[in-house]
């Protein structure tokens, strides 16, 4: 049998850093682990290890020594943060960032996980980097709207049934439906979009593609049924589609163009936004004050209600089924 050369290992490894982590943490650990055993638990060369070893003694000055009597490593002094390499502007910009997405598990149980996991990184940070979180909250914030709260429990359940091909049955309540019914579902796709997530999956009754918001799902239950995920189903692009979340389950590839003319604010505010993969914004005039957006999407209605929140500073050009719409519903609303 060939012998493996460490170059070959490296794409089927643990990353450098990953390694020092679990290194360290065995040391915490008071396992005393030495270069055999930390060379079989993560699969590479005890050359390797050696390498780590010595850069986690040599450039990040860790007490690391050997103890000969307990063949292992181990700390000669308190190790109560762990050093890193510098962070830049756009590391720091892009942690910042991440650390936002918690907003978006506000009230589960996730929510308490992933600010653990935060605190334990940032403490590692200390004398890196020169910052606190809370100067950082008081210079940063942002306002997501409309979120939605996340079922930790609801999404587990869906998720393992996604990846495991398990079909699922849950009591859904369609919008503006008072009513539930029973679905069962050959699961394809979880998404998340405007701050909700969002099941895709074949409908064993109705033989058709579905989307499923998750706050009206109830009483999911994975089943033990298999299935297979068609070759040609893609979620991203089916959800790429719909402006937000409706397709048209009967021509899901179907796709129109939409041309809204936008003036003042509106036409400043499309410029430095993007609403959609497909969206393609022209200038009208020299200033800038009017431009004409184009979508390619499926179905209208989430147009309709997107080009009603500009007001009289938009203008439907096509189709003409959404001018139509747009007008009959801006009607509805002067009569209320």
């Amino acid at each position: 049998m060939p012998r493996m050369l460490e170059g070959d290992r490296a794409g089927m490894t643990r990353g450098p850093m990953e390694r020092i982590y679990h290194i360290h943490e065995a040391v915490m650990e008071d396992r005393l682990p030495n270069c055999s055993t930390l060379a079989t638990e993560l699969e590479v060369t005890q050359k390797t290890i050696q390498r780590d070893i010595t850069f986690m003694r040599d450039r990040l000055g860790l007490p690391l020594e050997y103890h000969g009597p307990s063949h292992g490593y181990r700390y000669t002094e308190d190790v109560s943060t762990f050093p890193v390499f510098e962070v830049g502007a756009e590391e720091l910009a892009g942690l910042f960032l991440a650390r936002q997405a918690i907003e978006s598990v506000r009230g589960t149980q996730l929510e308490t996980t992933m600010r653990e996991v935060f605190a334990k990184l940032t403490r590692s940070m200390q004398g890196k980097v020169k910052f606190a979180w809370a100067d950082l909250d008081q210079a940063f914030s942002r306002k997501p709207g409309g979120v939605t709260k996340t079922d930790l429990k609801l999404f587990g359940k869906l998720a393992e049934a996604v990846m495991q091909r398990r079909e699922v049955e849950f009591r859904y309540r369609k919008l503006g439906s008072g009513q539930t019914e029973i679905r069962r579902i050959q699961p394809y796709h979880l998404g998340e979009v405007d701050h909700c997530w969002y099941l895709i999956g074949q409908d064993l009754e109705r033989r058709a593609l579905r989307t499923f918001a998750f706050p009206r799902i109830n009483g999911a239950k994975v089943l033990k049924g298999r299935f297979e995920v068609p070759d040609d189903f893609d979620g991203p692009a089916y959800l790429g589609t719909s402006f937000g979340i409706w397709t048209d389950p009967e021509r899901p590839d179907f796709k129109q163009e939409v041309r809204i003319e936008l003036s003042g604010y509106a036409a400043r505010l499309v410029e430095e936004r993007r609403w959609h993969p497909s969206q393609q914004v022209t200038p009208l005039n020299a200033t800038g004050s009017r431009v004409e957006v184009r979508f390619e999407v499926g179905r209208l209605e989430e147009l309709v209600r997107w080009t009603l929140s500009w007001g009289s500073q938009a203008k439907v050009r096509e189709p003409k089924s959404l001018r139509d719409q747009v007008r009959a519903e801006a009607a509805k609303i002067q009569a209320g």
